[in-house]
């Protein structure tokens, strides 16, 4: 008899080992991959041009697709301004335009995990600042090019305007304009500036 209950003794040991080889066993097969959500978007950014984006990857730096995301976006006072989810592409990355004004927010964005890999989450402090308005200018009126130059400087920017002028200070004289447009008199008893010094 005691011999039966040895054999009853062992095979019960038996049957316990066997079960917790068995349970450790399936628990490797079943562990899961751990994750890293990073929010990759700048954390100063333009107000009506804001943009989260995230990536998500394994901890060898492999991208995980096809995952939500969840994101939310709270303000000074600590009212959520943004509740969303966002699905990562094939680069494990995602991207969600923010219709925020200026002013400062804490984010949180958090992957849940799958049967294969674990949660995470990551923060950042946003600051989104006013969108500069470019000051409207006037359109640029374009300024004639300068025809000659009188002896005090005066740009004219016609040949009338240089015959009027010539017509009007020395009367019908002879002239040609120079390399730097200055006025050059050709009459005799006028020196290159117009000035009568007699003949």
């Amino acid at each position: 008899m005691e011999n039966k209950h040895i054999i009853i003794i062992l095979v019960i040991v038996i049957v316990a080992l066997a079960a917790g080889i068995g349970v450790m066993l399936f628990n490797q097969s079943v562990a899961k991959d751990p994750t890293v959500v990073d929010i990759t978007s700048d954390n100063k950014q333009t107000e009506n041009s804001a943009e989260l984006a995230v990536k998500l990857q394994d901890v060898k730096n492999n991208p995980v697709s096809g995952e939500i995301v969840n994101v939310k976006i709270t303000d000074k006072n600590g009212k959520v301004v943004v509740d969303d989810v966002v699905k990562t592409n094939s680069k494990g990355k995602a991207k969600l335009s923010l219709d925020l004004k200026k002013g400062k927010y804490d984010v949180e964005v958090v992957y849940g995990g799958n049967d294969n890999y674990t949660g995470n989450n990551a923060t950042q402090k946003l600051t989104l600042k006013e969108e500069e308005v470019a000051a409207a200018s006037e359109p640029a009126q374009s300024q004639p090019s300068v025809y000659a130059y009188k002896s005090d400087g005066t740009p004219m920017y016609s040949q009338a305007e240089v015959d009027s002028y010539m017509l009007n200070k020395y009367g019908m004289v002879n002239y040609h304009i120079k390399e730097n447009r200055y006025i050059d008199m050709d009459e005799p008893g006028f020196d290159d500036k117009g000035n009568y010094i007699g003949y």
